[in-house]
């Protein structure tokens, strides 16, 4: 049986981005929907009922319906029907219960696609981000999992890119419990301390290392972290003498 993406999530800018947040500290990695090719016809056909406002709501409750017209929506361009079918999808019950890692994987596509607008068209919608950042502080829990953590690292720093340090921070410490096999947020945490008091970066720079040594290279290539030499010397010498 022949399998195909229904919807290939993310998205990643180049690397000549100009949004340097982003494409140093959003790992790129894609979580596609894999399904047979017959179910995949299907569930496009089908995908243009959501429009239809009875039968619309009763398609929602398909996660494969919903993926493949996110998918579709997606390739063409078309982001306000897609965050308008994403926001309807995570602010109902569908997918919240038995289903909650389906609804975690629709948030991640909804903060990935926002970062991939921003990135690659300099369009940002704060009402949107902020909407997103509540439903996933009220989200279903428990917050564990990759996407959950994707998801909490996106919404803090869309918040300090607001200069609202405190709740990047906030945001950032649920990130890191939700994947601690996940290096990034303990990265991020360490960048943030370069920015305020009251963090060890150093502590959490060393973290990232030991989940993933490719975070010292990322610190010698970071120019705000060659800012700051005596941090990146210390986090050399603390991950060499461990390992």
């Amino acid at each position: 049986m022949n399998n195909a993406h229904v919807a290939d999530i993310f998205f990643m800018a180049e690397e000549n981005s100009g949004f340097r947040t982003y494409k140093d500290l959003i790992q790129n990695q894609k979580h596609p929907v894999l399904l047979s090719g017959t179910i995949v016809l299907l569930a496009e056909f089908l995908s243009y009922g959501l429009r239809i406002p009875v039968i619309g709501r009763l398609l929602q409750r398909s996660f494969t319906i919903v993926c493949s017209a996110l998918g579709r929506l997606r390739r063409q361009g078309n982001y306000p029907a897609l965050y308008a079918l994403l926001l309807a999808c995570l602010s109902k019950d569908n997918f919240k219960k038995k289903q909650n890692y389906r609804w975690w994987y629709l948030m991640r596509f909804a903060v990935a696609a926002v970062q991939e607008r921003q990135i690659n068209w300099r369009i940002r919608d704060i009402v949107l981000e902020d909407n997103l950042t509540l439903l996933g502080s009220l989200g279903p829990r428990p917050l564990k999992g990759y996407d959950v953590a994707y998801s909490f690292l996106g919404y803090s720093l869309w918040l300090f890119e607001r200069s609202d340090i405190e709740g990047a921070i906030s945001m950032i410490k649920i990130g890191e419990l939700a994947d601690p096999t996940w290096g990034y947020p303990e990265y991020l945490h360490g960048w943030y301390g370069l920015f305020t008091t009251g963090i060890d970066s150093v502590e959490h720079f060393a973290r990232a290392v030991h989940i993933d040594w490719s975070f010292l290279q990322r610190m010698k290539q970071d120019k705000t972290c060659l800012a700051h030499p005596n941090v990146l010397h210390e986090v050399q010498k603390r991950t060499l003498v461990s390992r």
